[in-house]
């Protein structure tokens, strides 16, 4: 496809406003998610049932490997390389 610079131009200028309108929608995405989490710290809940929506807010663990460790000592037995993460998790189903 093969387009002029005018049209160029112009796709630039709706790729820069789509841009931003992805960013102001990201930003309210992100307001209403922590005044969601706040209705759930407050209330002292993890889960949270409405007419159209099951919400949890919980702790989650991610384990991981310590790439630089594996390297050095490559043996069967990964548990000294391992690294656990736990962070709580916004969903609304």
């Amino acid at each position: 496809m093969c387009i002029k610079k005018v049209e160029l131009e112009s796709k630039v200028q709706e790729l820069r406003s789509l841009k931003a309108l992805k960013e102001e929608t990201e930003n309210e995405l992100k307001d209403i998610e922590r005044e969601i989490i706040s209705y759930m710290v407050e209330n002292g809940i993890d889960t949270e049932i409405t007419d159209t929506a099951k919400i949890t807010y919980k702790p989650q663990s991610r384990t991981t490997l310590d790439k630089e460790k594996l390297t050095e000592i490559l043996g069967d037995d990964l548990k000294p390389f391992e690294k656990t993460t736990t962070y709580n998790v916004l969903r609304v189903k």
